[in-house]
């Protein structure tokens, strides 16, 4: 007799991996499934067409039925904690293209769906390369539909992911020239689709052209509670959110002032955290910078406290993809789609600022890029974003190999910040001092996060935070604009660690820290109270000490 919940996980997989094969094979899209059979489709583009979004619509809420039916005549934990992340991961698919109706007012969402999935197609692993030449051809000229697409189903953009995808367009059509010296002369077909490519780029550019964009605060879509309770299956309410956040922010503030009164009591910690430049910033480039720390990181936890897991060398430090430098942070990472160990994480790096935000600006950043790069080499590689995501790839359990949970993602990487001064790996004032100004950081996008959506929380109270964390005031509304548009991920990094803490606080000390790293990221990116269940069963001699 057949497992219902394999069936079930099976059913779910290969319906959203056929539907979305470019969105599942990206974590750039963290609403669905990392979906193992969309490497099946590497010749295939996603179809956003009305009435087929429509009929997923009405095919996960019947999913999400079947989640409860088999649950109710599950009575194994491990098993319903397997159904609960499914009918969470739905839920996530239904918040984004029903609530939240991205496909609606997102172009951004259809410029990455089609070079993503190019540069997946030229890049991903292939049997021979007739089989990479033909299905980068199909998704070349599958990029026309695509557009045609965004131009049918958007009826209005908010101002500021207008301005971005005109930005992303020209980026495309960047890339479209960089690839096209691969192909063109060679293959007839490939002249012919990379030109009605750039049509099609063209004729997008002009639809938005004609478009007035929304003012983004008109634009602001009621999905937080959704979102957290939906999908991310947290406990807490908005208010409980706002109010982790808030202490958090004190908590760092008083450390700054109390480093700042030690460092040098005639300055203010922001001007000496401007002031600090741990490496030669005239110099000293940043790829090589980032690369030699990769790999201090990486041999200094693996003789540390990660002994027990399987660190990959599959990663790799490399520019950001041209299509991709107006969306993508200076400093973000992509993971590989499978285990497959032909395949890479990248660590991507923006050095080169787009010319929309100005030469001061790019100043600023590398700036910034020197001045924390422990830091973010931390967060983005070991042991965060890389070090999850391989353990992740590497799990037995399908349901828990193929599911991402931002909240758990990013919370884990904000986290692993933490660990370079626990494990002192850094230990001087100042190093301090950039790991606390980041901290105040993140307490206040998640401040502004849930504040702004609730009403908790004005925009001149956002801008104060954001300044008041180090950044200068157009940058801060730089900022606050982008994370009003996606509401429910900003606060992922300060209440994703703070459940985490909160876990290792009351578990920690039954298991020892290591094992308590190696167990929770083992568990794959659950929901926390589900963890806590799972800990429980873990250490049923304990559970006098936990309850």
């Amino acid at each position: 007799m057949k497992d219902p919940l394999i069936e079930l996980a099976s059913s779910y997989f290969d319906y959203i991996a056929k539907l979305f094969p470019v969105m599942c094979a990206s974590d750039e899209f963290h609403f669905l499934p990392r979906a193992e059979a969309a490497s099946r489709y590497y010749d295939q583009v996603d179809d956003l067409d009305k009435d087929l979004i429509d009929q997923c619509l009405s095919t996960l809420k019947q999913f999400r039925n079947k989640c409860d039916l088999v649950a109710a005549h599950e009575n194994d934990l491990e098993k319903r904690i397997d159904i609960e992340l499914l009918k969470a991961n739905a839920s996530g698919v239904l918040i984004e293209l029903e609530t939240k109706k991205s496909w609606r007012h997102d172009p951004l969402l259809y410029l990455k769906i089609a070079f993503i999935g190019l540069d997946h197609a030229l890049t991903k692993p292939a049997s021979k390369p007739e089989e990479r030449i033909q299905r980068t051809l199909a998704r070349l000229q599958a990029i026309p539909r695509l557009l045609q697409q965004a131009i049918n189903n958007i009826d209005s953009v908010p101002r500021t992911y207008h301005q971005t995808a005109l930005a992303m367009l020209d980026d495309c059509k960047n890339y479209l020239t960089e690839i096209s010296e691969s192909f063109v002369n060679r293959f007839l077909d490939f002249t012919t689709a990379l030109q009605q490519a750039w049509s099609a780029l063209e004729g997008l550019g002009k639809f938005l052209d004609g478009l007035s964009p929304v003012p983004d605060k008109q634009f602001v879509i009621s999905a937080l509670e959704a979102t957290l309770s939906n999908h991310f299956l947290s406990v807490r309410s908005p208010r409980e959110v706002f109010e982790i956040a808030v202490d958090e922010w004190h908590e760092n503030l008083e450390h700054l002032k109390k480093l700042q009164a030690t460092i040098d009591p005639s300055r203010s910690w922001r001007e000496l955290y401007h002031a600090y430049c741990p490496s030669d910033i005239e110099k000293t480039d940043t790829i090589p910078l980032y690369q030699q720390e990769i790999e201090r990181l990486g041999g200094f936890f693996q003789e540390q406290g990660f002994k027990g897991l399987n660190f990959s060398s599959s990663l790799e430090l490399c520019e950001t993809p041209t299509y991709l430098r107006s969306v993508r942070s200076s400093a973000s990472f992509s993971a590989a789609f499978t285990a497959d160990v032909r395949e890479k994480d990248f660590f991507y790096m923006t050095t080169q600022i787009v010319q929309q935000r100005g030469k001061g600006t790019a100043d600023l950043v590398k700036k910034r890029l020197h001045r924390e790069y422990k830091f973010l080499a931390a967060h983005e590689t070991f042991p965060g974003h890389h070090l999850l995501d391989t353990v992740r790839r590497k799990l037995k359990n399908p349901v828990r190999r193929q599911i991402e949970s931002p909240l758990f993602y990013e919370g884990w990487a904000y986290y692993a910040e933490s660990l370079l001064a626990e494990y002192g790996y850094v230990n001087t004032p100042m190093d301090y001092l950039v790991d606390y100004k980041r901290r105040l950081w993140r307490a206040a996008r998640c401040q502004i996060d849930v504040g702004l959506t609730t009403g908790m929380l004005d925009r001149e109270d956002a801008v104060r935070l954001v300044t008041t964390a180090g950044f200068g005031t157009e940058e801060a509304k730089y900022q606050i604009d982008h994370f009003r548009l996606n509401p429910g991920y900003q606060l992922c990094y300060s209440l994703g660690r703070y459940e985490i803490m909160r876990l290792r606080e009351t578990y920690g000390p039954l298991m020892g820290r290591d094992q308590f790293h190696k167990q929770l990221l083992e568990g794959g990116e659950l929901p926390f109270h589900l963890i806590e269940k799972r800990f429980k069963t873990l250490h049923p001699a304990n559970c006098h000490e936990i309850n």
